[in-house]
């Protein structure tokens, strides 16, 4: 019985004690494996699981053995590296035929405007303003039991864990969302190529692929992808996209060709410009650039651990060498000259320089945007989701508030000046990065008031809400004392910001009283393991015991970030339960070379449970005018078909782990969710987030956001989907005809 990477993995990603086992890295090298941050979070591994180490682990929930035979996944390996397959083994590389392309170009091209009113899905949220909302509604509660799969397709460009150059190259899970313009889908691949697919039969039009997948693993999530954006001026239609490299690249949206006038032969390398150029060691780049009022807004996938690269590097002076920066940088989309450059750390002289004592500002890194970035075309705006400096987890070293760090802050979409920000976090220590774009509204306040807004979805579980021409909170947000520090060199903010409405999407904070105690032997242990560290509210710091915070590093929100139904004025936030446990760790080295603290982050869990009452994840829909929540509810059933719990009644306990990306239309939310180990299309009714409709997806899907469009007389909805060891495949669903 052979045992490959999923043993290897599955034998160290254990949520009570996460630590990395050298040993077993021989054999997940074989499938792409550089290091332990193959499923780990980190290099050296330890601290928290990434995605790919977090599904392992359920699949060892699901098997309920320690170990696994996998030759399964081993032969299906094999064959994805040849062409892309179904789960049947049915080859799926499909291309468009004369005769398919003809019936295509028959069709209206419509106006591209950058939203969704005209049936299409032009921009990476649907619009400019991550709304992920569309007013089609031929797909209705009445009759969404009638889907059937129109088409599937398959990337021949990201056929899952490929052999280039005798070695294996592994991707991440498949987080992308297409777009839908001009009658063509566009999708990016893993290894960051494009593909122009016909959105009525899913055949593909054209591929494009750069030397991406010759190079190492990108240093953040590895091979992975979000998507791509669309431009159109005049006849002039592109495709603006970042490789996880480090390459800015426009591709003509009709052919695929590069576009010569763009950069150097159509390619701007991101690595450089800045005042301390990058290198792919130290970012990636899987999120989606805005194009608004033609400018290209880029931010940056920054290490995380940076500071221990130098920490380890025995040719530095100091780890505080070369940090990257998190700058954000506006492009020309015809030209690709960087046009303005916006400091997220303020060097002298800039506003916000004082918020960085001792001269902080001088060598910190990070305060990039991993996530997208959201418009306002007609206001000029372009709205930035911050996150945290260098050492996300200890700011001994660098004193104060540390702007613009865990920010909200609106740019001039033209020259990248500042026009208002909101420090959502002082002085970051626990990773409260801002994972989503702020969402662009505008509905009217119970009182009658029209407002213009934008909300920012959080980690911490708070929705804070803007006026987005002013920067105003348009609740009161009030100033809380929040808790010390006895890490020595740590100096915490005094206070930190509470809105007073809306309400949080999830519990905040841990206490004896937030245990689970679904049986009185899960409560007993979960007692007795939380017995080891240090609880409190919110904004409790890390210690050397170890804290458990609540929400954990990872949310909260994240990445699947909100949706809003204008028609109603109610706003969608998927979010997950999942505390962790910080502990700081002195380095007794101490001196110029290394930090003072390793602070580590991992999971808690009971009987690989987690550790807090459910639900475990949820969706709450917030009824903008009032500023209250309208519903929430369990985001799926949960693993009641665990041995600790299969003997139980219980209600749907949420998929631990889960905040997936909504689709929202005037009936329907739709989302990739889960039962047991299966994939699952949902729609739930948007007035109460009851499920109405449910089918099996071919594959293994993660949380992309699915898109829905109309062409010819049908209206589509398609889900992404594609595990590391599958081909990449869209899905597209449409009403059974007669």
């Amino acid at each position: 019985m052979r045992r490959i990477w999923l043993t290897f993995c599955l034998s160290v990603l254990v949520f009570e004690v996460v630590s990395a086992k050298p040993e077993f890295l021989p054999a997940a090298m074989t499938f792409g494996a550089k290091d332990c941050s193959f499923c780990h979070t980190t290099p050296s591994g330890g601290e928290a699981l990434n995605d790919r180490g977090t599904w392992l682990v359920e699949f060892k929930i699901r098997r309920d053995v320690p170990e696994i035979n996998v030759d399964w996944l081993t032969r299906r390996e094999r064959r994805n590296r040849a062409a892309p397959l179904d789960v049947e083994g049915r080859n799926l590389t499909k291309y468009q035929t004369a005769k398919q392309a003809e019936k295509l170009n028959d069709l209206p091209i419509r106006e591209v405007d950058y939203t969704t009113k005209h049936g299409e899905w032009p921009a990476y949220s649907g619009d400019l303003g991550a709304q992920k909302y569309s007013p089609l509604n031929q797909i209705k509660r009445s009759n969404v039991q009638h889907l059937e799969v129109a088409w599937t397709w398959a990337s021949n460009l990201d056929p899952g864990t490929r052999q280039v150059d005798g070695q294996n190259k592994g991707p991440d899970m498949f987080k992308g969302t297409p777009l839908m313009v001009n009658n063509k889908l566009y999708i990016r691949t893993r290894f960051s190529g494009v593909v122009a697919i016909d959105p009525l039969t899913g055949t593909t039009i054209w591929e494009y692929e750069p030397d991406t997948v010759k190079g190492r693993p990108p240093i953040m999530f590895g091979f992975t992808t979000r998507g791509v954006s669309f431009h159109q001026g005049g006849e002039d239609k592109r495709i603006i996209y970042t490789s996880s490299d480090g390459l800015l690249i426009a591709l003509d949206a009709d052919t695929g060709h590069l576009v010569d006038e763009f950069g150097e032969g159509g390619i701007v390398d991101l690595k450089t410009g800045l005042r301390r150029n990058l290198t792919d060691r130290q970012a990636s780049w899987s999120n989606v650039p805005s194009v608004c009022n033609d400018v290209i807004i880029v931010g940056s996938q920054t290490h995380d651990g940076s500071h221990f690269q130098n920490f380890r590097n025995t040719q530095a002076k100091s780890w505080k060498e070369n940090l990257p920066v998190g700058d954000v940088r506006g492009f020309d989309v015809k030209t690709g000259k960087q046009i303005w450059t916006f400091r997220t750390v303020p060097q002298k002289g800039e506003y916000g320089n004082d918020t960085w004592l001792e001269n902080s500002w001088e060598w910190v890194g990070n305060v990039n945007v991993w996530s997208q970035t959201s418009c306002d075309t007609t206001l000029g705006h372009v709205y930035l989701p911050l996150t945290a400096p260098t050492h996300h987890l200890y700011g001994g070293d660098r004193p104060g508030h540390n702007l613009f760090s865990t920010s909200t802050v609106a740019l001039d979409i033209k020259t990248g000046k500042r026009i208002w920000h909101f420090q959502i976090v002082h002085h970051d220590i626990w990773d409260y990065d801002l994972p989503t774009p702020p969402v662009v509204m505008d509905f009217r306040k119970d009182d009658g008031t029209a407002v213009k807004a934008v909300a920012q979805p959080t980690k911490m579980g708070y929705l804070f809400v803007f006026d987005r021409v002013s920067g105003k909170p348009v609740w009161e947000v009030v100033e809380r004392e929040a808790p010390k520090s006895d890490l020595p060199g740590e100096k915490p903010a005094t206070t930190q910001p509470h809105p007073t409405k809306p309400p949080a999407f999830t519990t905040q904070g841990f206490s004896k009283d937030d245990v689970i105690d679904l049986t009185p032997e899960l409560k007993e242990t979960a007692l007795a393991e939380i017995s080891k560290y240090r609880l409190g509210p919110l904004y409790t710091p890390s210690s050397k015991q170890g804290t458990i915070i609540n929400p954990g590093v990872g949310g909260g929100a994240n990445w699947g970030g909100a949706s809003y139904d204008p028609a109603t004025s109610t706003l969608f936030v998927p979010a997950r339960q999942e505390p962790m446990v910080l502990q700081a760790m002195a380095i007794e080295e101490g001196g110029e070379r290394f930090p003072p603290y390793r602070v580590s982050f991992q999971g808690i869990r009971v009987h690989d449970l987690p550790i807090t009452k459910p639900p475990w994840s949820s969706i709450s829909a917030y009824d903008m005018s009032k500023g209250t929540i309208k519903w929430q509810v369990p985001n799926g059933a949960g693993p009641t078909n665990h041995g600790k719990l299969r003997h139980l009644d219980l209600p749907d306990l949420g998929e631990p782990g889960r905040a997936p990306g909504l689709l929202v239309t005037p009936e329907l939310i739709f989302l990739i969710g889960r039962t047991g180990f299966n994939s699952m299309f949902r729609a739930l009714d948007i007035s109460n987030g009851e499920k109405v409709w449910e089918a099996r997806l071919p594959g293994f899907a993660w949380e992309s956001a699915p898109i829905t469009y109309s062409i010819g007389s049908d209206q589509y909805v398609v889900a992404g989907l594609g595990g590391a060891w599958e081909a990449t495949r869209l899905v597209a669903y449409r009403l059974k005809r007669s």
